[in-house]
């Protein structure tokens, strides 16, 4: 394939003018980059406005490091050809695949969205592929995996550049089936647009990123729009247990094929049931009985829709089955403590929904439990007292604290985090989160077990920009 000027805008499908294009059959591109700083010589650099930064402040830096046209969304001066469209972020998706030759085609892409659970359902998805004989890949919040190798990103669902290349990638290595995290920001600002999803799985939708969303109808709006992208003849997994899984119904094409699973309803098309130690699951006149490697209520529920997505691709139930007792929880999820006499876990857990499940998991098994809530800054503040009131209504003993406070005074996190005046008020409060920890630990001894909520499995703290 020639990846000339000519080929790419001849995919661009919102183009409103251009300049400076007399042989754009012979500029031939080598690259695609919307970071001015990532440019190498022969590179077509895509002007992104994002949060912090835009793009076409940065034309000159572009420029010199070897642009050779520029794509971008309002008027630039720039002596190389520019292209104009309205929309740069849906231009990088269309420009990402077709660079890399639309690599989603060429391999099974497994969408799961939702609010809490994307993680986990991915991750035990990507396990049982794996253990079953497929060669699979795996996108998400943990980083990107497939071929014995492990790639950190910085979000979620990482952008289309990236998420193309290692399609690309995973093809060239044989990988079949890939599964990803699709968050609700990454349909937004188009980091999956021009993907084509063999299936797409939702789990549910709860309290979240109204900051960025406004309410919870816009919220569900945006996450519909990825189940529109699943391909004729592909299939959907949708959660019957939340009402919202209504709107992605109906937003699937009709030559989709649907299944629905519950841990309720007994006649759909997986459900689950936990009997003691036995978990049993049903699935089209099959059923099967064995150990649950877990038996958190939502972690069963994650569990259930990732043995859909391997039973959508020809994996029989009896055959999966064996394999379902190995599956672990991936990091930061429930994850225990190790090295410590006391009994304790961190979670990921930053949302009203995640708390509850976690919180009440942990005080029906323990009597005195201790729980580290914290929240992050510059994010969702309409949930900060939410979580807060779910704590202090569990039985549990409290501490607050802060996590990546950003650019947000951690005072104002704490305070949008205190507890209403009729609340058990927390043991202490704590604005700089390694203080909050040591407290933490000094105190776990007199309990029966201990959570650090929010941060889970990452390792950075997000400070003043830094």
């Amino acid at each position: 394939m020639l990846n000339t000027l000519q080929h790419f805008m001849a995919r661009l499908s919102q183009i409103v003018t251009w300049t400076y294009l007399e042989r754009p059959n012979e500029t031939f591109i080598e690259g695609i980059a919307f970071s001015s700083k990532k440019i190498k010589k022969n590179n077509l650099f895509v002007c992104i406005t994002g949060h912090r930064h835009d793009g076409h402040n940065f034309i000159d830096e572009a420029i010199a490091n070897g642009a050779i046209a520029i794509v971008a969304e309002r008027p630039i001066d720039a002596p190389i050809p520019v292209i104009y469209c309205r929309d740069t972020k849906i231009a990088l998706a269309e420009l990402a695949a077709t660079f890399y030759d639309e690599p989603s085609k060429r391999l099974r892409v497994h969408g799961v969205t939702g609010t809490n659970g994307k993680t986990t359902t991915t991750s035990l998805a990507y396990q049982l592929f794996t253990s079953l004989g497929t060669k699979a890949g795996w996108i998400g919040t943990l980083g990107i995996q497939y071929a014995g190798q492990t790639f950190t990103t910085p979000n979620t669902t990482p952008d289309p550049l990236t998420v193309n290349r290692h399609l690309d990638e995973m093809v060239k290595a044989g990988i079949t089936d890939c599964v990803i995290e699709v968050s609700s920001q990454a349909i937004a600002e188009s980091r999956i647009t021009e993907l084509s999803f063999q299936s797409a799985s939702f789990l549910n939708l709860t309290h979240d990123h109204l900051d960025y969303h406004g309410s919870m109808e816009s919220y569900a709006e945006t996450k519909a729009r990825l189940f529109k992208q699943v391909t004729a003849n592909g299939h959907v997994f949708l959660n019957r247990d939340d009402p919202f899984h209504v709107q992605m119904d109906h937003a699937t094409p009709g030559d989709v094929k649907r299944s629905y699973y519950s841990r309720h309803n007994a006649s759909v098309d997986l459900f689950r049931k936990l009997d003691h130690d036995r978990l049993s699951i049903a699935s089209k006149g099959q059923s099967i009985a064995v150990t649950p490697p877990f038996t958190e209520t939502y972690n069963l529920d994650n569990l259930l829709c990732a043995l859909g997505i391997v039973l959508a691709t020809g994996i029989s139930l009896e055959d999966a089955a064996p394999h379902l007792s190995s599956l672990r929880l991936p990091s930061g999820r429930l994850e225990r403590i190790e090295g410590i006499a006391s009994l304790a876990y961190v979670d990921y857990g930053h949302t009203p929904d995640a708390i509850q499940e976690v919180v009440t998991v942990l005080t029906e098994r323990h009597t005195r439990v201790l729980v580290l809530l914290s929240a992050a800054g510059e994010r969702d503040r309409s949930k900060r007292s939410r979580m807060t009131e779910i704590v202090s209504q569990s039985g549990a003993d409290y501490m607050l604290s802060v996590h990546d406070p950003r650019g947000e005074a951690p005072q104002q996190i704490l305070d949008d985090l205190a507890p209403g005046r009729t609340a058990p008020p927390p043991l202490s409060v704590h604005p700089i989160r390694h203080d909050a920890i040591r407290a933490f630990a000094e105190r776990l001894p007199d309990y029966d077990c201990g959570v650090i909520f929010g941060k889970g499995h990452d390792r950075i703290e997000r400070v003043d920009g830094e």
